[in-house]
């Protein structure tokens, strides 16, 4: 290898700012899905009584979303790494907080869905 493509590599692997802040900001994105995913694995765990085969059906779906918004942010890391080592441009796309809202909006939905077959107020 030629030293000027050690010195590239070297380069990339460089933080962009010495804040870490798209190093953080992929860790953030990962804890949001890992709790995303344990929340889950707990619907299909407790819910399966109030939803039946539902709840599996939707804790599936979460898990599957919560997969693949893992795997988007780390894509949405080198990216973003990628374009501010290169030439200081943010290099980012929507996917990925599109995907964690249809996440949270589907437990948001099977939450409800709970409420109203558990509630009897009368």
């Amino acid at each position: 290898m030629t030293e000027a493509a050690e010195g590239a590599d070297a380069a990339a692997d460089r933080p962009f700012d010495t804040g870490l802040q798209t190093e953080r900001t992929l860790l953030a994105w990962r804890r949001t899905c890992l709790a995303l995913a344990v929340g889950n694995g707990a619907a299909i765990k407790y819910l399966s009584d109030a939803l039946g085969a539902w709840a599996t059906l939707l804790g599936f779906f979460g898990l599957v979303l919560s997969v693949v918004a893992w795997v988007l942010c780390s894509i949405r890391y080198r990216r973003a790494h990628g374009g501010l080592v290169r030439d200081e441009t943010l290099i980012v796309s929507g996917r990925l907080p599109a995907i964690m809202t249809a996440a949270v909006g589907a437990a948001g939905v099977a939450a409800l869905v709970v409420l109203f077959a558990q509630w009897r107020p009368w």
